[in-house]
């Protein structure tokens, strides 16, 4: 799906099913966090890894700057997405979930990112 050397974040890896989402929360899922992010994540059935993006409306009030958000958590995915470096066979259902009620700058960001991918590759390895 995705060449080498390339950064696509493809339709395909969004988590978009809803079966798929309850399968993430209601259970058999790990969970981990860096402030102001927190990583669910599950082995998925199948050998793609799919992500979700969610950001609480209680938490950032005004529409702009969950867009913010969400497009920085998605931008540091797709960027970063080969720290997962997964075998061919096997893939993940990945949800970052926004955890703070202020915004934090694209660096910060993606460091967060990174880190919880870190962390999920080796806890899956």
């Amino acid at each position: 799906m995705d060449k080498p050397g390339t950064h696509r974040l493809y339709k395909s890896e969004r988590l978009c099913s809803r079966k798929a989402i309850e399968d993430l929360f209601q259970g058999g899922h790990k969970s981990m966090s860096a402030y102001p992010i927190r990583a669910v994540f599950m082995p998925s059935g199948t050998a793609d890894t799919r992500v979700l993006v969610s950001v609480p409306k209680r938490l950032l009030k005004h529409a702009v700057d969950r867009n913010r958000v969400k497009r920085q958590v998605r931008e540091a995915y797709r960027l970063h997405k080969d720290l997962l470096d997964l075998p061919p066979s096997m893939g993940l259902h990945i949800a970052f979930l926004w955890t703070s009620n202020e915004m934090f700058p694209t660096e910060a960001v993606t460091a967060k990112v990174c880190n919880l991918m870190q962390r999920i590759h080796e806890s899956i390895l």
